[in-house]
């Protein structure tokens, strides 16, 4: 059964956001997502942030496909969005010392998630955590990632800064690498909560081609089939 538009829900979101743009005008609006999950992490707890996070699917996941790609514990992998490090957490104890990088937003989200993980394996695997931002992605290039993977992350981008998220990502890669981007597919673009989006696949390749044109570029199921219309797809872009 599709989700019915639930008015008064949007017209709370859209009056929080309004208040909010009001008291900062010049943010960007990554500070108001921040602002808003971080509330709600406080309060009554957030799904995908903090320490009553849970996968959707299995705690593994992104380690599964990662390794369906060819991942290697010797391999330098990004996990962009990382969070509280809920399915970042298998990543890294599979690779070796120092090849897991999880940036995100604000370093609030993995400081939640490093609270929650055996101080032993932290120690012994020495992850590197950073805010995106142009001095942190320049890290990151360095260390020459195989693999850049975003996992529902991709749906918590507002149009008007997909270019960036997608620009961001390419430019973490170089030759032989691959980027992997999880996003609920809809034929049109549509709003499914005050914080979330479904994507056509048309819109993510657009950009995708504009930030890597000479990049093979394909698409894949996450799972089989939909629900509402949707589908929880793979963008992956080789270099």
């Amino acid at each position: 059964m599709a989700n019915k538009f639930n008015a008064k829900r949007w017209w709370r979101a859209t009056k929080r956001y309004i208040g909010w743009r009001l008291r900062n005008p010049l943010a960007p609006y990554e500070n108001y997502y921040v602002d808003v999950v971080m509330r709600k992490v406080r309060g009554s707890g957030h799904p995908a942030i903090g320490p009553n996070a849970r996968p959707v699917r299995e705690q593994s996941e992104l380690l599964d496909f990662l390794i369906r790609f060819g991942l290697k514990p010797t391999d330098v992998v990004v996990d962009y969005g990382c969070g509280s490090l809920r399915l970042g957490e298998s990543v890294i104890n599979y690779l070796e010392p120092g090849k897991y990088w999880g940036v995100d937003i604000t370093h609030e989200f993995y400081e939640l998630g490093l609270q929650g993980i055996d101080p032993a394996l932290i120690g012994a695997k020495q992850p590197k955590l950073g805010v995106i931002n142009a001095e942190t992605l320049a890290k990151v290039r360095a260390d020459k990632p195989r693999l850049v993977a975003s996992w529902h992350v991709c749906s918590k981008v507002p149009e008007a800064r997909l270019d960036s998220y997608i620009g961001n990502i390419v430019s973490l890669l170089g030759a032989g690498s691959t980027a992997i981007i999880h996003f609920p597919e809809t034929a049109e673009r549509r709003q499914l909560s005050g914080l979330a989006w479904a994507s056509p696949r048309a819109l993510l390749e657009k950009l995708a081609r504009q930030h890597a044109p000479k990049a093979e570029i394909s698409f894949q199921p996450l799972v089989e089939g939909e629900a509402d219309g949707i589908r929880q797809t793979l963008l992956v872009i080789r270099t």
